[in-house]
């Protein structure tokens, strides 16, 4: 029995026992060791069983008490062979990305690693003012980078002082940082849906209970937020306003400000992740520059425009809710890279990273027009990016099996990223992020154009 089977029974025994009444709210499930001895299988194996229970909401877990099962009716559940919305389809979408066995790659999640790999980066640097081997980082992260951010950040409209910014090891970690202060086990959050999975599973390990906004290529539903905030009594709503992963999309300045508008009426703090934001224009709506970090907690990156082990992101709030963060951050891990934040100070100070962005957007602009191009060949409309994206979203015709596609899109050597892994709720549209950058692949669009007349 392979991995993925013995996942499934662990999974289907406590939906089956929660559904019998053997297993009752609040019950204790066995420890991870306790689950592995009895089924004599791999911890790694329980602790993905668990984690499934926890995204569809069987089960809550409490950090340093185990896992409980959640006050969530079991009839929520959806059938053992999916047990939860999307859940294998995030596991292997993650896995492809880090181990890259296929060859064509339209649903790689970052750009190809050679186009990351510039002469600009390649030149030796000076780092300025490195700290002796004995002395950590500050907890904020280095000055001058945060000064330096300080300034791009009032390019882009947002007004902020360096104490309202803190260094982090890329995006994810400060949406980890997030979640740590402001998530508990059983909380409603929103997210935008299809949405950024990663995400996803943060949510599900701190027991949040996800609820999905829709979102169009013009932002999120403003009804639909409005809806949900209210009947949920959500907090927190997590959104990626420009060149949205995975659909492309990008706010206007009308619902930006619908957003806003919602979020002081529902009092929900509104995370906005840019990682894009260093190749979209400056001017772009951004609910951060509407708000001026009143109630928004602004999340910004390099790791997607350089390359990945760079790991530098950001966080730029409020000053209350930046000490908060600052203190989980040093409780969590004390400081971030000195040198990894000097590096890129460095880049910026001898424009060598402005550079760079120059032929980075110029490449990704050509790559956009290509691939919306053939995908327009073969059959596809595309709705066009604001900028310089990653990804574009292509809708799949409506009796389409997405497994079955995934895997007989395998099978040719092609890896896609279908919608099912971006979303938390059943019963959308099927359809696929297309990666720009292998979006004109020929392989790739002999494939696609095959698909609007594969049946089921």
């Amino acid at each position: 029995m392979n991995s993925h089977s013995k996942i499934e029974l662990i999974i289907e025994d406590v939906v089956s026992r929660v559904r019998d009444g053997q297993l009752r709210a609040g019950d204790r499930l066995r420890s991870v060791r306790e689950e592995a001895a009895a089924r004599g299988v791999a911890k790694n194996t329980v602790v993905e069983a668990y984690l499934r229970l926890v995204a569809q909401g069987v089960v809550a877990t409490k950090p340093g008490s185990g896992y409980f099962v959640s006050k969530i009716p079991a009839k929520r559940t959806r059938d053992a062979a999916h047990p939860s919305p999307g859940a294998a389809e995030r596991a292997a979408l993650l896995n492809e990305q880090l181990e890259r066995r296929l060859p064509i790659r339209p649903g790689d999640g970052r750009l190809p690693p050679d186009w990351l790999d510039l002469a600009e980066l390649r030149r030796p640097i000076a780092l300025p003012r490195m700290a002796t081997a004995e002395s950590y980082n500050s907890p904020w992260g280095f000055l001058p980078l945060r000064e330096q951010l300080s300034t791009i950040l009032a390019e882009r409209g947002i007004q902020c002082q360096t104490d309202q910014i803190m260094m982090t090891y890329g995006g994810n970690h400060a949406l980890d940082l997030v979640i740590r202060c402001y998530v508990h086990a059983g909380d409603p959050v929103l997210v935008e849906e299809p949405g950024y999975y990663p995400l996803f599973w943060k949510l599900a390990v701190a027991g949040a209970r996800i609820i999905g906004v829709r979102r169009n290529h013009d932002g999120p539903d403003l009804q639909d937020l409005a809806a949900k905030a209210k009947s949920s009594g959500a907090r927190l709503f997590f959104t990626q306003s420009l060149a949205q992963n995975p659909t492309g999309g990008s706010i206007t300045p009308g619902n930006a400000y619908g957003v806003l508008k919602i979020a002081e009426q529902a009092n929900l703090l509104v995370v906005e992740s840019d990682p894009f934001a260093d190749i979209l224009p400056a001017t772009a709506p951004r609910l951060a520059s509407l708000d001026q970090l009143q109630r928004v907690i602004y999340v910004g990156s390099f790791s997607k425009t350089l390359p990945g082990s760079f790991r530098v992101g950001y966080i730029a709030a409020s000053p209350a809710i930046a000490a908060e963060l600052n203190e989980m951050k040093v409780i969590t891990i004390i400081a971030t890279s000195a040198q990894n934040e000097r590096l890129v100070s460095a880049l910026i100070e001898d424009a060598r990273y402005l550079k760079y962005l120059r032929r980075l957007r110029e490449r990704i602009a050509q790559a956009t027009e290509e691939s919306v191009q053939g995908l327009a060949n073969a059959g596809f409309e595309v709705a066009r990016p604001l900028g310089s994206g990653f990804y574009l979203w292509i809708e799949l015709p409506a009796w389409t099996r997405e497994m079955d596609l995934v895997r007989n899109a395998a099978e040719q050597g092609i890896f896609i990223a279908a919608s099912d892994a971006f979303m938390v709720s059943d019963g959308g549209p099927p359809g696929m992020r297309v990666n720009i950058a292998h979006g004109a692949n020929p392989e790739f669009l002999a494939w696609l154009e095959g698909t609007r007349t594969r049946r089921k």
